[in-house]
């Protein structure tokens, strides 16, 4: 806000204050008794009527009325005189004081502890408290005053009054004065914020024409709603312009530039529609005098603005054209590979999307290097960057003519190909490029040659944003990073489908973990000796609003790629918790299987939080039942084998789950004690019926007996399929021959379902 502003807001809100006071002592004065106005007594009573009945008392009435108001606008016009915060409150407590109160505070918080501060800004009629003083808010309600008021209402800085006494039945009410002294400070208190801020805005404009300057920039303004491109001081200056020189629109500024050099510069617009900056372009201009300059120049929008300015910055460089190139060259390339960076790709992309047809369309190749950090980690940062500039090399002599290839940064590129009609051309130059980075290269200082692969994803099109086109080929390289590596993948509408789906169950796994949402199901699991139920497997489940109850196969796995899975986890242990201290109080001993992820197990304050959640429960950590994957277990960190520990500390026993669908190498099984195994159920549906699925179900039962685990064979469905276990010495089973998952409150304790 300007100065002048604030003083018309000023002058604004006095009038409306003068206009509020006199609509107050109009109220005070129909109040009551409905005691009449002063303008109709004086238009009703004559002297001749000064004897009639009751006219003495209402004269008298009339006239006491008439001295509030004129002591109410006296103080107002008082107030609004005042220049300054510290001379009102005086006049204030000297108004309040002279209405008949005995003793009168003014008040500022000035600290909001558990016991508020408070400042003593004005007194009246208190020798003790004067201006400076601090008492706290206990303390002034100690000392009971008859009233405290607030000048501006909820107003957390507005000072407040405190009286003690009456006032005098001819003075003006303490709230008309407050009022008329909160007008008056709000006036105040946005004059000085329009002033203060007023001269921000200066410092800071001197300060930017001072950078601007040293610098060596002019800068430009476009306004779309004049079509005026107004120039600065140091603009004019570098073009010969006077002050006196109109200000051109945009056609005259254009047709300045050499034609060669408007195709960037007519580009001026596009920032302003995409919201995004321009690439630095250099451009030939003449001046004044017809001379040519040259100048590098970049331009954004100023998006904040309701007419989208667009603003542009420009230098000079026209001394040496070598020096020129170096700093078109660095403003438009990646400093490390020589490619084109962000910003000229994104220039490039959209004016190719422009001229774009459905036999002429657009192909983005996103290209990641595979397992590149374990490059730098290994090999250093220096073999990391001389393995990123062959990579350039390479696929500069795939791209094909006219492509725009660049670094966005690490060890992504991406390819722009314009005038592509099939998108099986567009994969068959991908793979060529994945191909030819999988040829082994030499890099200094390794002694032998390094093979690097890499992942491509593919989005072809020509119609919508240059964002809808990097989502697309971005989906395309997280299914070819999925596949496995070393791949291209091209994208479809099932990709875009499948990442609609992965949102939705990512929705609905972060509103069930706010809304209780979660459920636990239970599966009994017997000893196949017995036929006893020994122990039961924990299940969530999640409870959907609208699809109801929904098995872990519709979010497990994006609870897992978010990380939402160390909370599903953690919510799961604490009912598995609950309920083992259930069954423990009604003499139940049995034991529970619970699956937790790898991530669950990565993550740092899982072990601690776990020993102290089963011993502020009182649950026995011998009746828990860990179940891990074979991938936990292939990437074995040390937070990971922490965990494990914690939990074999706590005298949890730790498992592995679904066994033979994992990887064939067994040598984990060796790297952490195991207790149990669980056998997948794709192995024991055969039994009974093939004998090839009997020998390996044999094999896997010995295997586990051998590291001297337990094992429960998982899916069983049939007497069949149990009695031939039993005959290989499996310890357990579950299935839906022993009972479906249920709640806890329907497991058949004590006995087999």
């Amino acid at each position: 806000m300007s100065g002048s502003a604030a003083t018309s807001a000023t002058r604004r809100a006095r009038r409306a204050l003068e206009r509020a006071a006199a609509a107050v002592a109009e109220a005070d004065a129909a109040v009551g008794d409905r005691r009449p106005r002063l303008a109709d007594v004086d238009l009703a009573v004559t002297h001749d009527d000064l004897d009639a009945p009751g006219t003495l008392e209402v004269t008298t009435r009339a006239a006491a009325q008439h001295d509030t108001a004129t002591a109410v606008l006296r103080a107002q016009r008082r107030f609004n005189e005042c220049t300054e915060t510290a001379v009102l409150g005086e006049e204030l407590v000297v108004e309040v004081h002279a209405a008949g109160y005995q003793r009168v505070l003014l008040l500022e918080t000035v600290a909001r502890s558990r016991h508020r501060e408070l400042e003593v800004l004005a007194a009246r009629g208190d020798l003790l408290l004067v201006p400076g003083r601090r008492i706290t808010g206990n303390d002034l309600t100690r000392m009971s005053p008859s009233a405290v008021v607030e000048l501006v209402p909820g107003h957390p800085r507005a000072p407040r009054l405190a009286v003690w006494g009456t006032a005098g039945t001819a003075g003006p009410r303490l709230e008309v004065l407050a009022a008329a002294a909160g007008a008056a400070w709000r006036a105040l208190v946005a004059s000085a914020e329009a002033a203060r801020a007023d001269r921000e805005s200066t410092g800071a404009s001197l300060l930017l024409s001072g950078a601007l300057r040293l610098a060596g920039l002019g800068s430009w303004a476009w306004d779309p709603a004049t079509g005026v491109v107004t120039l600065d001081d140091r603009l004019r200056e570098m073009l010969g312009m006077s002050a006196a020189d109109p200000d051109p629109d945009l056609e005259t500024w254009r047709l300045r530039i050499h034609p060669d050099d408007r195709g960037p510069f007519t580009g001026v617009e596009d920032p302003a529609a995409h919201a995004g900056t321009s690439a630095p372009y250099p451009f030939r201009i003449a001046s004044a005098d017809g001379t040519e300059r040259t100048f590098l120049g970049m331009s954004v929008p100023l998006a904040t603005t309701s007419s989208s300015v667009v603003q542009g910055l420009v230098l000079d460089v026209s001394a040496g054209e070598k020096s020129t190139g170096e700093l078109v060259r660095l403003a438009q390339c990646d400093s490390l590979t020589g490619l084109a960076n962000r910003a000229v790709l994104d220039v490039r992309l959209a004016e190719a999307l422009d001229a774009a047809s459905p036999g002429n369309a657009v192909a983005l190749v996103l290209l990641d290097l595979d397992r590149f950090k374990l490059v730098n980690d290994t090999l250093g940062h220096q073999i990391g960057d001389a393995l990123l500039r062959q990579v350039a090399v390479r696929l500069e002599d795939a791209a094909p003519p006219g492509a725009t290839l660049a670094r966005l940064g690490g060890d992504e590129f991406v390819v722009m190909v314009p005038g592509v009609g099939r998108v099986e051309a567009a994969a068959i130059m991908a793979r060529d490029m994945i191909r030819r980075l999988r040829a082994p290269m030499l890099l200094p200082g390794l002694p032998e040659p390094f093979v690097c692969t890499s992942s491509a994803g593919i989005a072809v099109g020509h119609e919508g944003t240059a964002d809808d086109l990097f989502r697309s080929a971005d989906m395309a390289l997280y299914r070819a990073k999925d596949g496995g590596r070393d791949r291209v993948a091209v994208y479809d509408t099932a990709m875009r489908e499948e990442a609609q789906a992965r949102h939705v169950a990512e929705h609905r796994v972060r509103r069930a973990l706010r809304t209780d949402g979660l459920r636990v199901v239970w599966q009994p699991i017997v000893d196949l000796r017995s036929d006893q139920l020994v122990a039961a497997e924990a299940l969530v489940r999640l409870d959907d609003p609208v699809e109801g109850i929904l098995e872990p196969k519709h979010f497990v796995d994006t609870a897992e790629d978010t990380g939402l899975i160390v909370d599903v986890d953690t919510w799961v242990l604490g009912e598995v918790l609950r309920q083992l201290r259930e069954w423990r109080r009604d003499g139940v001993g049995l034991q529970v299987s619970f699956n937790v992820s790898g991530k669950t197990l990565e993550h740092p304050a899982f072990a601690h939080r776990l020993a102290h959640s089963v011993e502020s429960t009182g649950a026995a950590g011998s009746s828990l039942l860990a179940e891990v994957t074979e991938r936990t277990l292939i990437d074995l960190s040390t937070s990971t084998r922490a965990s494990l520990g914690e939990l074999r500390s706590i005298g949890a026993r730790v498992g592995l789950d679904d066994f033979g669908t994992g990887y064939s190498s067994l040598s984990y099984l060796d790297r952490f004690p195991l207790s149990f195994l669980k056998i997948d159920m794709s192995f024991v549906r055969p039994l009974g019926s093939s004998d090839r699925a009997e020998a390996v179900v044999e094999a896997l039962i010995s295997l586990a007996h051998a590291h001297g685990m337990v094992v429960t064979a998982e899916g069983v469905e049939t007497e069949l399929q149990a009695r031939v276990l039993r005959e290989m010495g499996c310890d357990r089973a579950q299935g839906w021959l022993f009972g479906r998952p249920v709640a806890a409150g329907l497991l058949p304790l004590g006995s087999r379902p």
